[in-house]
């Protein structure tokens, strides 16, 4: 009596669809990353009018990628910049570099979570 050997193969997803999922995972991630930098770096701009508070805010990039944050505000376009860094006349109220300084670790360690679920949804290692 002859044992019989059965092999299956199971060929993991392709690699497109596998990029397509991290993609997917890691931008979420760095929406959840530009909305806490946005929200933090509101809390922390000098204001008298507001008008400076209500110009933080996300943009997807060009790519679609990911996300940034920007200041933009009119009619005064550099104030956010005299903000952050003084002028000879105005000492410096920083309040963007910090938000995203305190952001650094949370978004990396999003980022690494997600690409890691990704590859362990597709099957590749474990979670």
């Amino acid at each position: 009596m002859n044992p019989k050997l059965v092999v299956t193969y199971t060929p993991p997803p392709s690699f497109t669809a596998l990029l397509e999922d991290v993609r997917t995972r890691t931008k979420a991630a760095a929406a959840l990353s530009a909305d806490n930098t946005v929200r933090e770096a509101q809390a922390r701009v000098a204001r008298r009018t507001g008008e400076t508070l209500r110009s933080i805010h996300r943009e997807e990039t060009h790519d679609g990628a990911g996300y940034v944050v920007l200041v933009t505000r009119n009619p005064l376009p550099n104030l956010p910049y005299w903000l952050e860094y003084g002028t000879v006349a105005m000492t410096a109220k920083p309040f963007l570099w910090a938000s995203v300084a305190l952001e650094a670790g949370p978004h990396e360690q999003r980022m690494a979570d997600a690409i890691r679920d990704g590859l362990a949804a597709a099957g590749y290692g474990e979670r």
